[in-house]
């Protein structure tokens, strides 16, 4: 059973047991996975293609975190809910194909998401079992969550899901009209959405209000909202 430690946060969700970690990933013990989504890799070399001044480093600051998380959890899969990478090939894309030989040992599966534009072949050259989504212990595991929180779900036809896409975020307000926007969990009755792995991200807001609970990431904390 996994213990808590600094950063992170074990919840029940659809009778299992996840553990949310500042990292930005999700941790899956009983399945030994580890659950990320939005890492858009390739995004910075697709801005500067467009001449727009972005750092080189941000790829590899991205892979090098993946690695940490890796080294955390120790899973023997890691599933990656869309948006791996965030437009057409580049050189970027080398450097995920050379990060991907360093963990051979280790599967990977990438669940299309709505930045992922060539075949799945594609995909699958780079050593990623390509899927549109994945059902698994009754859930769903996919891009982009539901458009209607409050429905009801079942199990054999509309399983509760676990997605990405949103990129979601919370805005803590304080004193003096001074705010801070965290990129957060968003955890509802049948829904856990998980924040964008990647740094060079928006966030979309979502209230406190909206969801069951926010789990805000704050540096190496996660902050839980109600």
């Amino acid at each position: 059973m996994y213990k808590e430690v600094k950063g992170t946060k074990i919840i029940q969700f659809h009778g299992e047991e996840f553990v949310l970690s500042s990292d930005r990933v999700l941790y899956y013990p009983s399945e030994n996975a580890l659950i990320l989504s939005d890492i858009h890799l390739g995004k910075a070399g697709h801005f500067r293609k467009n001449g727009i001044p972005v750092p080189i480093q941000i790829n590899q600051d991205n892979l090098d975190r993946l690695d940490s998380c890796i080294q955390k959890f120790n899973p023997k899969k890691l599933i990656f809910l869309g948006d791996l990478f965030h437009s057409e090939s580049n050189s970027e894309w080398d450097d995920f194909r050379d990060w991907r030989s360093g963990h051979s040992v280790r599967s990977m599966t990438l669940v299309l998401g709505n930045h992922e534009l060539y075949s799945a072949q594609k995909y699958e050259g780079l050593g990623l079992e390509v899927v549109d989504w994945i059902d698994i212990n009754g859930l769903r595991l996919q891009h982009e969550p539901e458009n209607t929180q409050s429905r009801p779900f079942n199990s054999n036809s509309n399983p509760s899901s676990i997605s990405g896409h949103l990129h979601p975020g919370v805005k803590l307000a304080g004193k003096g009209r001074q705010s801070l926007i965290l990129p957060c969990f968003a955890h509802y009755e049948h829904q856990l959405i998980i924040p964008a792995f990647g740094t060079f991200t928006g966030l979309h807001l979502i209230t406190i209000k909206e969801a069951q609970q926010l789990y805000a990431i704050a540096e190496d904390e996660l902050i839980t909202l109600k």
